[in-house]
């Protein structure tokens, strides 16, 4: 019978072969998910001995991840910000550009009292931005039956009242928002086509394709918002690196001139703010 040790080694081997992307932090994040030790207090516990079934049910998830599953689709579950979410392959995994999105929100001056996240896929910016705004009625919309079950569930299991509603981008037409956030697919066919194994052959292409040049879900958004924004509301928009210029045009074509780009960590473009003025959108309906 093998030590903890013996096995979490082996896996991390097996995940060096198949050259995924970080083989120790991810045999650790299979061995905590199969035994219930922490990852990192599982060298405090490597020589005791790796019961038989836990062992051959590592290995099968070890197995999957060399086929380059995301883990955390295997492990049905992932970290964003302090939450805990499901997730499940109906869903985008959550990343680390979204959680600064979140910050930049959290950090202006916005005080909204009505909020819509648009694609909500797994729930975790509609769940950030209520307990952020507690006070605030939260709507989040996804054209996925399937997401916003998972979305649901994430919600309960965090303690929030979210309304999440079935529907192409939005949702009922007499509801207006004071802040509207959208982290839409927005990734080309080109782009698409060459993207890592573990995003091409398991998240959903539905949440990360976008025609017009993956402009197709900004282009939408910015042309109705006027109908569902609250006078001097602002929309949030997560994009692509090279995408702020074109999404800058789209809003200014639709009659938004108040729009702000803000970097990510890598100091590339990554999220762009249009602010509604009024004055500016009955000049704009005079043209």
């Amino acid at each position: 019978m093998r030590n903890i040790l013996e096995t979490l080694n082996l896996g991390i081997s097996s995940l060096q072969k198949a050259g995924t992307e970080n083989p120790f932090l991810e045999a650790e994040l299979l061995l905590e998910h199969v035994t219930g030790i922490k990852r990192l207090e599982i060298h405090a516990h490597c020589f005791e001995p790796m019961l038989s079934e836990k062992e051959t049910e590592f290995f099968e998830l070890i197995e999957r991840r060399e086929k380059h599953e995301p883990v955390q689709y295997i492990i049905g579950e992932t970290d964003f910000l302090d939450y805990t979410l499901r997730i499940t392959p109906a869903v985008l995994i959550p990343r680390p550009e979204t959680e600064l999105l979140v910050d930049y929100i959290k950090n202006s001056p916005l005080e909204p009292k009505r909020i819509l996240d648009i694609g909500t896929g797994s729930g975790a910016i509609a769940i950030a931005l209520k307990s952020i705004y507690p006070k605030a009625e939260v709507y989040a919309t996804d054209i996925s039956a399937e997401a916003i079950q998972v979305a649901l569930e994430n919600a309960k299991n965090n303690g929030l009242v979210i309304n999440f509603i079935e529907a192409d981008i939005f949702p009922i037409k007499e509801k207006k928002f004071d802040l509207i956030v959208s982290n839409p697919p927005y990734i080309k066919q080109a782009d698409y086509e060459v993207l890592p194994k573990e995003v091409l052959e398991f998240e959903p292409q539905s949440a990360l394709l976008a025609e017009m040049e993956g402009l197709d879900f900004y282009d939408r958004i910015i042309k109705d918002s006027k109908e569902y924004l609250t006078e001097n509301g602002t929309i949030f928009f997560e994009i692509g690196e090279e995408q702020a210029p074109a999404i800058e045009k789209l809003a200014k074509k639709y009659g938004y001139m108040d729009i702000d780009t803000f970097q990510d960590l890598c100091d590339k473009d990554r999220y762009i703010r249009i602010k509604r003025n009024d004055k500016e959108l009955d000049i704009f309906k005079l043209l």
